[in-house]
């Protein structure tokens, strides 16, 4: 692959995940607060909790996916724990894409980027993805 095509795929997954990484930051941030919450039985709590681990986890397989197109010889992750990776990433988006279309519509465009990126790279990384060791 030449550097030209490595650099525009690094590209695209900055620009995609930009705002996602930094909806992500700030529920980190915030982390100490939806820990007391959890242990005061508050139910958001326990949502937002779910949607910032399946972030983590979903920004850590798109990690690995970008990995693994920009270094297809190196070996990655397993291609079951990837897809859950995966889809636990793109659920959280989802419903975070969906809270933030209620509160604002012009914003969804922003939280619905690093799906359509994702997408892309899993759809690049499809014959991995199916467990084939074909490329």
């Amino acid at each position: 692959m030449s550097k030209l095509k490595r650099a525009l795929y690094i590209f695209e997954f900055v620009v995609g995940f930009a705002p996602s990484i930094l909806l992500l930051t700030l529920g980190l941030i915030f982390s100490p607060a939806i820990l007391l919450g959890l242990f005061a039985g508050q139910p958001l709590s326990i949502l937002v909790f779910f949607l910032v681990a399946g972030g983590l986890i979903g920004f850590w397989g798109a990690i690995s996916l970008l990995g693994l197109t920009l270094y297809p010889e190196q070996e990655n992750t397993h291609p079951t724990k990837l897809k859950i990776y995966l889809v636990l990433g793109a659920l959280s988006s989802v419903v975070a894409s969906y809270s933030v279309s209620v509160i604002n519509i012009y914003l969804l465009p922003f939280t619905v980027t690093p799906l359509f990126v994702t997408l892309h790279l899993a759809f690049i990384q499809r014959h991995h993805l199916n467990g084939s060791t074909i490329a």
